[in-house]
């Protein structure tokens, strides 16, 4: 009879904590749920501004990449005035050597414009990268804690 008594009070305390742990288990569950959930909608805010920064990039792209290709042939254009002017002025007199120092500062200038141009086009191709890093980032971030859930 006392063996059946402690054995019954042994299960007794079993299923009690059992129960108990298992309530404090399940509202832990959601706590953490609930904390998941909050990280996912933050990283989806996230995602969805680097999108909206890639789309804005990507739409940028080919109107630098026009710039860029015109601005390098300006450069060469100047760069052949100046060499005509410049031959001009061997030859010529004060008049033509003031010309030929003035289209070789145009020609300066214009090669600087094409460098800003072809540096502008580097950046937009450097952020598309780093862009598409994060977002695929922050896409297996969301991935991994869904399936946590």
């Amino acid at each position: 009879m006392k063996k059946i008594l402690l054995l019954s009070a042994a299960l007794f305390f079993c299923a009690l904590f059992s129960k108990a742990s298992t309530h404090l288990y399940a509202a832990k569950a959601g706590a953490d749920t609930a904390k998941i959930n909050r990280k996912i909608k933050d990283l989806q805010s996230d995602l969805s501004d680097y999108q909206a920064d890639l789309v804005k990039v990507q739409n940028q792209l080919p109107s630098d990449s026009v710039a860029s290709v015109n601005a390098g042939s300006k450069a060469a254009d100047a760069l052949d005035e100046s060499k005509r002017a410049a031959r001009r002025a061997v030859g010529g007199d004060l008049d033509d050597a003031k010309k030929a120092e003035k289209k070789a500062k145009e020609a300066a200038n214009a090669k600087d414009d094409a460098d800003d141009a072809q540096k502008q086009l580097d950046e937009d191709r450097k952020k598309i990268k780093k862009l598409n890093k994060k977002i695929e980032k922050t896409q297996k971030k969301i991935a991994d804690l869904q399936s946590q859930l």
